[in-house]
């Protein structure tokens, strides 16, 4: 004659009637009602065809056989539930998405280069990183964390990540080749090539506005051609094409390397810089990855 063992859902219920010392409570911790642990309970006794619970008196107490059942089910019971608490925790499920936004120029020359490191940092987490360079789109407000580049603005509520300083980068062969190092003059300027991005926006200093904050003059020149973004800009200047504007956060790793070579003079503008803000504050994913950037950019 087969035998049916009892249900799961009736051993759950014994053995969390048993450690907690009354249904009440092993209801609680089961998301169920009294009744039904009590169900249960009635079940397995039956399946098993003795008591498990002493009831009289109003007091519910094992018997010996309820005792030595519990110690004997209970290490498997917490074994099938720790394992299936892991599985949930580290199992198939899509790992929870991440949306950086930030200015191209940030993306490929700060945030790409440190992304590994990133994702090492936080392994459970995917990241999605949107390069934009309009203040007022829409997607760098929608982002969970956006990197916003331009003068304070205090309704972004933004943590400073980086003051602005802005001065003129080569590579050492065309310094060499140039004879420029230190501070540039305005001869120097009247006779090296600098280069130009096609920008639009008034966040950004051109030449005309640098020298303008510098102190010196510019003489107009007819033969400028304009990049159409700062990464190219910059890759003009790492292969010997002229003197770029460097914003020394975007320029610090090339500095670093050698590749580039920084001029002077150093040009700041008070309250400008990158602001990093966030979709929702105080939020147990997006802060400690807030902190590891501003901890990244201000070691």
């Amino acid at each position: 004659m087969s035998y049916n063992p009892p249900s799961m859902k009736s051993l759950i219920a014994f053995e969390a009637t048993a450690r907690q010392g009354s249904m009440t409570a092993a209801a609680d911790e089961g998301c169920t009602s009294q009744p039904t642990i009590s169900q249960r309970i009635r079940a397995l006794e039956e399946n098993l065809g003795l008591p498990l619970f002493d009831r009289r008196g109003g007091r519910l107490v094992l018997t010996v056989q309820g005792e030595s059942f519990y110690r004997e089910i209970s290490p498997s019971l917490k074994t099938i539930r720790e394992a299936c608490e892991r599985l949930i925790q580290h199992g198939d499920r899509p790992a929870p998405s991440v949306v950086i936004a930030a200015g191209s120029g940030f993306m490929h020359l700060w945030l790409l280069p440190r992304l590994p490191m990133l994702k090492r940092a936080f392994p459970e987490l995917t990241f999605k990183l949107m390069p934009i360079d309009r203040a007022d789109a829409p997607e760098l407000q929608a982002a969970d964390i956006a990197i916003r580049f331009g003068p304070y603005m205090p309704q972004d509520e933004g943590r400073l990540l980086a003051s602005e300083a802005v001065f003129p980068v080569c590579s050492p062969d065309y310094a060499g080749e140039h004879g420029v190092k230190g501070e540039l003059t305005a001869s120097d300027l009247a006779r090296v090539s600098l280069l130009h991005q096609d920008i639009k926006d008034p966040r950004w200093l051109d030449w005309t506005q640098w020298c303008r904050h510098a102190g010196l003059s510019l003489t107009p020149r007819e033969d400028i051609f304009a990049y159409q973004n700062y990464a190219l800009l910059l890759n003009a200047a790492l292969t010997h094409q002229g003197v770029a504007l460097g914003w020394s956060i975007l320029v610090e790793d090339y500095l670093a390397s050698g590749q580039l070579v920084a001029l002077s003079p150093r040009v700041t503008r008070e309250d400008y810089g990158y602001w990093l803000s966030v979709k929702h504050h105080r939020s147990a994913v997006i802060e400690p990855i807030s902190d590891w950037l501003l901890d990244v950019v201000q070691p």
